[in-house]
């Protein structure tokens, strides 16, 4: 296989990679956010749930990887100087979104590892978890979006126009992730960037 194919090979399947195991880890995780639910919050730190939360973590940062690795490839998709920009935020992105899944996975892991001594109020389990995760959806996708727009402003004639229109789409709605709403955004992005790097024309990029 050519070294150019094995490329896009790899960061297609890092693409797909990143927003699978992303909504796999947000869904199965079920870090609470959004709406006070005290029954959530409560069934996030039982010791049954913990295997669980633990697992989702380690997908959620191997999706992190297969990010990076979907983001070294774009960069060279791109001009110099706005290359350098995409990656100097994607990897700020990356390192994000890679904190977040610590914090979140460090709540049930300390009340696993604690025990009764440390024990929390439901309210503040919560307020916890809320925060870590607008580290990721927050700084995380923030910064992404941030690189999409980039990438879609340096990436003329090297990614064909709906895909560059669709990552500008994403990367605007990547900016509002903290809503929640539309943080799906982001890793369907990953999804469909992926999915086309793996069907597109090898040694060169289709065009529109």
């Amino acid at each position: 296989m050519p070294e150019s194919q094995k490329d896009s090979t790899l960061a297609g399947a890092g693409g797909i990679a990143f927003g699978a195991l992303t909504m796999v880890a947000v869904v199965v995780g079920g870090a609470p956010g959004g709406n006070y639910v005290e029954a959530d919050v409560k069934s996030f730190v039982t010791p049954g749930h913990f295997p669980t939360v633990i697992v989702a973590g380690y997908l959620a940062l191997l999706g992190v990887v297969g990010l990076i690795c979907l983001l070294a490839y774009l960069r060279g998709t791109i001009s110099r100087i706005a290359a350098d920009i995409f990656w100097g935020i994607g990897v700020a992105s990356a390192a994000s979104f890679a904190v977040g899944w610590g914090l979140v996975t460090g709540i049930p892991l300390a009340a696993a590892e604690g025990g009764s001594g440390a024990a929390t109020p439901p309210s503040t389990t919560y307020v916890l978890s809320d925060t870590s995760i607008n580290v990721l959806f927050g700084s995380g996708a923030i910064l992404l979006g941030f690189a999409l727009i980039a990438l879609m402003l340096g990436s003329g004639g090297s990614l064909p126009n709906w895909l560059r229109w669709a990552t500008l789409v994403a990367g605007v709605l990547a900016l509002t992730a903290p809503f929640y709403f539309t943080a799906p955004a982001v890793p369907l992005w990953g999804i469909v960037m992926g999915a086309w790097l793996l069907v597109a024309r090898r040694g060169r990029f289709g065009r529109a």
